[in-house]
């Protein structure tokens, strides 16, 4: 596959993607961020506030965190035509046009980064182990376009990366030892939780996390 023929218009299991963000200033800086009460606790789940992103009103002023997911439809390898691709790719320009703010912290792009390799090596077929692919020349041009992808979130993201001194580990780890929930998700959640974002996710698992939630999954919504 030619990476530099999508690197400026990627998206996993897309279609032609078009530019949804307006060049801008690259803002990597911790803005302020509207503090939530401290007093919330993971260890009690009830159901989320959900949003049809379809429907959704964006208001003014708006404060957002992107689920690895969203910026993988949006911006992951193509693939074929897929609708979520063009929804939230959507919902992404109506945020920029009514000037809300979209967070990011490194697990997300972690996620990405590595979720993005792992989709061009099941795409691939020279290679039947994944650090082969990873290490040999073919890698290169997928390592390029990843970065160049990376670098289209990150000029239109704030940074918002959990401190842990604040996080509250004790009790994302009571609620982890439930066996029901990834680690990542549960820490996602609390900093939506305290910080007062709006998580965009295609997931389900977020539902009883008592977060609000925009999503395109009739199953969340339901």
């Amino acid at each position: 596959m030619n990476k530099k023929a999508h690197a400026t218009k990627v998206r996993l299991l897309g279609v032609q993607a078009s530019e949804v963000y307006p060049s801008g200033t690259h803002s990597t800086e911790v803005q302020s961020l509207k503090t939530h009460s401290e007093e919330l606790s993971l260890a009690k789940v009830r159901s989320a506030k959900v949003h049809s992103v379809e429907k959704y009103d964006f208001s003014e002023g708006r404060q957002f965190f992107f689920d690895t997911n969203i910026w993988l439809y949006i911006y992951g390898p193509i693939s074929y035509p897929d609708w979520r691709s063009d929804v939230y790719s959507r919902a992404l320009k109506e945020i920029r046009a009514s000037e809300g703010s979209i967070y990011i912290n490194c697990m997300i792009i972690s996620e990405f980064v590595n979720a993005f390799a792992r989709i061009e090596f099941k795409q691939q077929s020279e290679f039947v182990k994944y650090k082969e692919f990873r290490n040999s020349p073919s890698f290169q041009p997928v390592a390029e376009d990843i970065s160049n992808n990376v670098k289209k979130i990150l000029k239109n993201t704030l940074t918002c990366d959990p401190d842990l001194a604040v996080v509250k580990l004790p009790e994302i780890m009571d609620t982890f030892e439930e066996g029901r929930y990834d680690f990542n998700d549960l820490l996602f959640a609390e900093v939506c939780r305290a910080k007062d974002l709006i998580f965009v996710t295609h997931d389900r698992d977020f539902r009883d996390l008592e977060i609000e939630i925009l999503t395109a999954n009739e199953r969340v919504l339901g």
